[in-house]
Formats: structure tokens, C-alpha cells, sequence
């Protein structure tokens, strides 16, 4: 029983660290894609008062 309760726990770390491994690769495209485009954002425009609280 001991060896079920183990495998699984094996199991459920390597997924967690696959799942995290993709969540960190589509965090680095978006970032990449970010700073390629260049663009502006429309809200940072439109509520740059704010900035000035922080």
C-alpha cells in the first residue's frame, strides 16, 4: 500500500512540474511578444494619474 501512496505522490510531482514548466513558457512568449510589439497600452494612457499615488 505504502508503494501505491508513493508512486502516486511521484506521479503527482512530476506533473506539477510539467504543469509549471509549460505556465513558465507562455509566461516568457507573452513577455517576448511584449517587447517585440512595442505597443503602447491604452489604459496606461488613460489612467496615468494613477501612477503618481503609487
Amino acid at each position: 500500500m505504502t508503494q501505491v501512496l508513493a508512486i502516486m505522490i511521484i506521479v503527482f510531482v512530476a506533473l506539477s512540474i510539467v504543469f509549471l514548466l509549460k505556465i513558465k513558457n507562455t509566461s516568457l512568449k507573452i513577455t517576448k511578444s511584449k517587447e517585440l510589439n512595442n505597443e503602447e497600452n491604452k489604459l496606461e494612457k488613460n489612467y496615468q494619474f494613477i501612477k503618481g499615488l503609487f
